[in-house]
């Protein structure tokens, strides 16, 4: 009778022993998960962001490269913000197109030509 106590003892350490390693594996598991989706939904607001830049800049050709400024990280045009976060922008106008490169918030980098 001890035998069997002893060993049911045993088999319930055991099934506890092994249930803590999968309930620890399963919420480090989900807790990466959830940290890579943070990520990966930041990173798709970024890119909404700078495609709604672009297709406002495509939109108001020839007019707009004048009113186009940046400065500390924020691209305006006029006096309105257009994008913030901007690592980084240059505009090249040639006679037939505009070149502008533009870097946001140091993870995503375009380079957009654009007809005149």
């Amino acid at each position: 009778m001890r035998l069997i106590k002893a060993f049911s003892l045993f088999e319930l350490i055991l099934v506890i022993f092994i249930s803590s390693i999968v309930l620890i594996s399963t919420s480090m598991l989900t807790k990466e998960f959830l940290f890579t989706q943070k990520e990966n939904e930041k990173l798709a607001i970024l890119k909404l962001d700078l495609n709604s830049t672009k297709i406002i800049i495509e939109k108001k050709l020839p007019e707009i490269i004048n009113k186009l400024r940046y400065e500390n990280q924020i691209l305006y045009i006029n006096e309105n913000i257009l994008l913030k976060n901007v690592t980084s922008f240059s505009m090249k106008k040639e006679p037939k197109y505009l070149n502008i490169n533009i870097t946001l918030d140091k993870k995503i980098k375009q380079n957009w030509e654009f007809g005149l």
